[in-house]
């Protein structure tokens, strides 16, 4: 199995790290992510940049390790070029902090993965309160190990998977999920004696379904939740459709 491996977090994050460590166990490994910090970059692509390319220390279990200075999605075609391999997984993070709910109209780290699904690579977006943590490695090929078992990566979807939240040292297992509705609320205050806005960062939280990744995490559980492309509001259409307007 060829495996492809990026984040937004960029080379020096450890995430990467333990993730190369953990899936060269599945297959051949080569990563290619952004030299420097890339988070909130969503899916977002370089247009008429000049993409610089940078060939670092190989991280410890990849065959090849390329960064670019570029978006995390960039890193995919990039990828696509300079490897010339058939791949038949991309796997971003870990990035460091949820991507739960909302968070996934933000997160580079699932840009990227949404990237690669569009490239006809089958992928998943890996994020864990703290990639550091001591049972996060083990936890990590256990769930490798359940993924290639059941499949469940493979379709038209990517899988977006959080660890439990800090409080815990172990996982209680995996649950499949569906998105919560956790927001983020960013506050924009001017300083006026340095005439830049600073923004304060905090999350609104909802009274969540048992169902849901955010409750998930927070109770012991490893969240999977399939994401789609398909971003129509299909019973509006249904509703308006039966209005004929």
């Amino acid at each position: 199995m060829n495996i492809l491996v990026t984040n937004d977090d960029g080379y020096k994050s450890d995430g990467i790290r333990t993730l190369v460590k953990s899936l060269a166990l599945f297959g051949d490994v080569y990563v290619c992510c952004p030299h420097k910090q890339q988070s909130a970059s969503s899916m977002s692509i370089s247009i008429n940049k000049k993409i610089k390319i940078h060939l670092p220390e190989n991280i410890v279990g990849a065959k090849r390790t390329v960064t670019i200075e570029g978006t995390p999605s960039d890193c995919i075609s990039v990828a696509l070029k300079e490897f010339k391999v058939d791949f038949d997984l991309c796997v971003s993070g870990i990035n460091y902090g949820h991507n739960l709910a909302n968070d996934i109209f933000y997160s580079g780290t699932i840009g990227a993965a949404r990237q690669a699904r569009l490239k006809e690579i089958h992928s998943i977006a890996v994020s864990a309160a703290n990639p550091n943590a001591p049972y996060i490695y083990d936890a990590l090929n256990s769930f490798f190990d359940y993924i290639f078992d059941t499949k469940l990566y493979k379709g038209d979807h990517i899988l977006n998977v959080n660890f439990p939240s800090i409080n815990f040292n172990k996982t209680k297992g995996f649950k499949l999920t569906r998105l919560g509705k956790k927001l983020h609320n960013s506050d924009f205050i001017y300083d006026e004696n340095k005439k830049v806005y600073i923004t304060k960062y905090s999350s609104k939280k909802f009274i969540e379904d048992i169902n849901s990744d955010v409750a998930a995490v927070e109770d012991g559980y490893i969240s999977i939740t399939p994401i789609s492309f398909d971003n129509t509001d299909h019973s509006f259409l249904d509703k308006i459709s039966k209005k004929n307007l």
